[in-house]
């Protein structure tokens, strides 16, 4: 039987480590309801005039989140993301309303990234390359892992150059990701960077009445779009670092079991 004396300091480590674990949750912000119907109002200015002040109080909300009431963030990243849907459609400079909203939502994580996901669907700005590809990089700074699919596939079938080099911007995000889906990213883009590669590098017909394709031009269009940001991605997600396709190439079939510095190999 354990002595008294020795129960009672274990019993205070305990009570000590309960206390830790069940830190007390921070109360919901009565001020929360009357400044998220301000910004509703500034966003819905028929002139939009306001566009300024519903930025500058998004970025003032979304300070300090882990000191918010779980409930409260919920309702925060709901209300930007409406932000997305609400008022006049903003065009142009005014597109900054966008961008700016994007960036604050990556700042929830996983509560921010299924809002950005509906903003990146909606068809208003389906041709806008330059604003889609900022909200896919806002995407991958959630760090929210059920967004790793999504990019992946639109890093390597996008029909879209820019929007493929966003994604596969984004993907270098998740340094986190457990290995072997970290892996499996990896592999994709080196695959889709070989494919692209080899289409490029496909030599013109030397008949000049045979028909042009379009495919090695594409390519090469496609490769000098990404090649930069997947070479990145690639050095954040492997810790190693190569210049093109065919060092990655070769690196990735030497070291098929590669581990990052610093990770235990499962």
């Amino acid at each position: 039987m354990t002595p008294l004396r020795a129960r009672v300091p274990l019993l205070a480590l305990v009570l000590a480590a309960a206390a830790v674990a069940q830190e007390p949750v921070p109360p919901v912000d009565p001020a929360l309801p009357e400044q998220l119907k301000q910004l509703r109002a500034f966003v819905t200015d028929t002139k939009m005039l306001s566009d300024m002040q519903a930025i500058g109080l998004m970025q003032s909300l979304a300070k300090d989140l882990g000191a918010r009431n779980p409930k409260d963030k919920e309702r925060l990243a709901k209300a930007f993301g409406d932000v997305f849907r609400a008022g006049k459609l903003r065009t142009g400079p005014k597109e900054v309303l966008y961008r700016e909203t994007a960036d604050e939502l990556a700042k929830f994580g996983d509560l921010g990234a299924p809002e950005i996901q509906k903003a990146l669907a909606d068809t208003r700005w389906k041709d806008n390359r330059q604003l889609l590809s900022h909200m896919i990089l806002a995407l991958g700074r959630t760090k929210d892992g059920k967004q790793v699919d999504w990019l992946l596939d639109t890093t390597t079938r996008s029909p879209i150059d820019e929007l493929r080099a966003a994604a596969g911007e984004a993907l270098g995000n998740y340094t986190e990701l457990e290995l072997r889906p970290r892996r499996d990213v990896v592999k994709a883009i080196v695959r889709e960077w070989g494919s692209l590669h080899a289409r490029a590098t496909t030599p013109d017909p030397t008949d000049p009445s045979a028909p042009i394709d379009p495919g090695p031009r594409n390519a090469r269009d496609t490769l000098r779009a990404v090649e930069g940001k997947w070479s990145t991605t690639l050095t954040k997600l492997t810790g190693v670092s190569h210049s093109g396709f065919t060092e990655w190439q070769r690196w990735l079939n030497k070291n098929p079991g590669w581990t990052p510095p610093g990770t235990k190999k499962p």
